[in-house]
């Protein structure tokens, strides 16, 4: 009898540590014009959306959860155990990059040096090709693009440390940043922790709303290079330049 209420009482330990979930973070973004107020967690837990921001950081476990913003239909929600975004208002986000230096401290030229021979920086936001440049004075030909987009087609995410997603209900933490966090000026990594480039860069990413990603690349064009895809394809930009390279040398020529 002992033994078997050893047994019994092993079995019951085993099944309540198997049972044991996890606290994980969550980062909750919502439209503070139209989603303010509480939103309501298994019918026990209230958190409040403040006016005064468009996210907020709260802490659940992970597994199902129902979910229940103010008078509005309650929905049904599964967070994983790395925790991500709850997106409440079915944005699209992007996962940038930011080099910091061998000595982990943040590098003040935002894309200085980097070895895009180990991948590249871009994303795909509606037929457009969001290209981060390795330095202001770059210049990025259509064939340069073509080969970062065929290196993503070939190598998925392998080839890529930028990323883009599109209107999900929950986005499973892919970066080291969330929402209500910044790129730090130094950080402390280990090698395994993260991604690093020709050795002497160590690459972070944070997530960003997409709106807010595609306003910073338009206001600063000495780091990103925007594309119509299929002006790519057809190298528009590079017969562009040709003609331009034709045209000099023909007024050289007289």
């Amino acid at each position: 009898m002992k033994f078997k209420t050893t047994i019994q009482l092993l079995i019951l330990a085993i099944t309540m540590i198997s049972c044991h979930k996890a606290s994980v973070a969550v980062d909750v973004s919502y439209d503070p014009a139209t989603q303010k107020g509480t939103l309501l967690v298994d019918d026990k837990f209230k958190f409040k959306l403040s006016e005064d921001s468009t996210s907020t950081s709260i802490t659940i476990t992970e597994g199902g959860h129902t979910f229940k913003l103010n008078n509005g239909k309650e929905f049904k929600q599964v967070i994983s155990s790395k925790g991500g975004i709850l997106n409440l208002n079915n944005e699209d986000f992007v996962v940038m990059s930011q080099p910091y230096g061998s000595d982990t401290e943040f590098s003040s030229n935002y894309n200085a040096n980097l070895d895009f021979t180990a991948g590249h920086h871009f994303v795909v936001i509606d037929s457009m090709i969001y290209y981060s440049k390795t330095d202001s004075l770059e210049n990025i030909s259509d064939a340069k693009l073509k080969k970062a987009l065929d290196m993503n087609k070939r190598l998925g995410d392998r080839g890529n440390f930028m990323k883009y997603y599109k209107q999900v209900k929950f986005i499973e933490k892919d970066w080291d940043f969330g929402l209500n966090q910044d790129f730090p000026e130094t950080v402390q990594t280990r090698s395994s922790e993260s991604v690093t480039v020709s050795g002497n860069l160590t690459y972070k990413t944070k997530v960003i709303p997409a709106t807010l990603f595609k306003l910073y690349a338009v206001m600063s064009p000495q780091y990103f290079v925007i594309r119509n895809i299929k002006d790519v394809m057809e190298s528009k930009e590079d017969l562009k330049e040709d003609i331009k390279k034709s045209n000099k040398q023909m007024e050289f020529d007289k």
